[in-house]
């Protein structure tokens, strides 16, 4: 009994310091991203480090929301700069805990046929996805949009963001966890008119008329190397 007695105190204390060590891990892993922050290769979203594009990268708008199954999302954008206008974007979405459920896929992404160039896998399984694909995007908030994706509009209301964006756009789930990322660029700054809506359906960026542009066809070329280069990274943050 005396040895019990000695080694129950021990037992207590490393009890307590698991709840500790516990407790600072939960509240580190809370902590938001800071608006004004700087990144650059690389940016972590609820433990998930995300690959950024070359240069420096300001985080513009941070939220945090629950999905339809009561799960923490948390939602970041980080933009560039050509001077005064907007040049670049990158928007990620991803769960803040462990969902041993899966995630429905995204059909916005993955099964896509109208789109310039991408990657999908043919499983279907909710805890193993990947897709991605590159496609112009309107530059509209949409229905129910959320508080991030609000502010970020409200932010670049003034700054040249154009009426229609290219857009590698990425959805990962891996076991428990997913990842989505889209990675957007004002065509304008690499030397294109702005087109006149932002209506998907007839854009002068919609797959079946910008194939007859030559010039847009080798800019979309190098997005789609671009995209296939971050592909290869991005399958590897869930683990």
């Amino acid at each position: 009994m005396r040895g019990f007695r000695r080694k129950h105190p021990d037992v207590r204390f490393l009890g307590a310091l698991i709840v500790l060590v516990a407790s600072i891990a939960s509240t580190a892993h809370a902590q938001p991203l800071m608006l004004g922050a700087k990144y650059r290769d690389h940016v972590i979203v609820a433990d998930h480090s995300v690959p950024l594009l070359d240069g420096e990268w300001t985080v513009v708008a941070v939220g945090s929301t629950k999905s339809t199954k009561g799960n923490d999302i948390e939602r970041v954008y980080l933009a560039q700069m050509a001077g005064n206008r907007l040049s670049r974007w990158i928007y990620i979405s991803t769960n803040g805990e462990w969902f041993p459920g899966g995630w429905s896929r995204d059909k916005e992404i993955c099964d896509r046929k109208d789109v310039h160039a991408g990657y999908f896998d043919t499983a279907h399984n909710p805890k193993d996805t990947e897709c991605w694909v590159l496609n112009h995007l309107g530059q509209t908030l949409g229905k129910n949009p959320s508080q991030a994706s609000i502010d970020f509009y409200r932010w670049s209301d003034a700054l040249g963001r154009p009426n229609t964006a290219l857009a590698l756009v990425y959805f990962f789930a891996k076991r428990g966890d997913f990842l989505r990322v889209e990675y957007s660029f004002n065509p304008v700054v690499a030397g294109f008119h702005d087109t006149g809506s932002a209506g998907w359906r007839g854009n002068p960026w919609h797959v079946d008329v910008a194939s007859k542009d030559e010039k847009k066809l080798a800019y979309l070329r190098e997005l789609k190397a671009t995209g296939e280069a971050l592909f290869e990274k991005l399958k590897g943050v869930l683990k």
